[in-house]
């Protein structure tokens, strides 16, 4: 197992998006619900929205875990070939792992000491799914 001192790779998975060539209010990237798949940057296996869960449970992302690491969301536009269908457009979501900060800047980097920790899939539906509170998250992996 890796420690904290050694710098870990980056851990996410990613979705891409491709441009529909609209505008605004109408969406202007979109993918297929049952053929898009987020791609994890350490395995390079694919999984389904309903298996998030499951990624974050893998050894390779529980290495994170373990360390602290908490979840963000973020996304970028990149632009490809254009083709007859599509002008090259491509919007990359990704949900991946951080090291959590203080207020103050520096790492609270907290090793949890427990041989394997468990993602309990009840402990992830929220009330609202857009708030994610970091120190609840911390505060759920202490407690397991």
């Amino acid at each position: 197992m890796q420690t904290q001192k050694e710098n870990l790779p980056f851990c996410s998975l990613s979705l891409k998006l491709y441009s529909t060539g609209n505008k605004s209010p109408k969406m202007e990237y979109s993918a297929s619900s049952t053929k898009a798949q987020f791609q994890c940057s350490l395995t390079k296996k694919y999984y389904s929205v309903f298996e998030i869960i499951d990624w974050l449970n893998t050894a390779e992302v529980q290495t994170y875990v373990r360390l602290g690491y908490v979840i963000k969301w973020g996304s970028r536009i990149e632009q490809q070939e254009p083709t007859k269908w599509s002008n090259g457009l491509v919007q990359i979501i990704n949900c991946f792992m951080v090291k959590p900060f203080n207020k103050s800047g520096f790492s609270s980097f907290k090793p949890i000491n427990k041989s394997t920790t468990q993602i309990n899939k009840s402990n992830w539906v929220k009330e609202n799914p857009t708030d994610f509170n970091t120190d609840l998250y911390e505060q759920e992996l202490a407690n397991e």
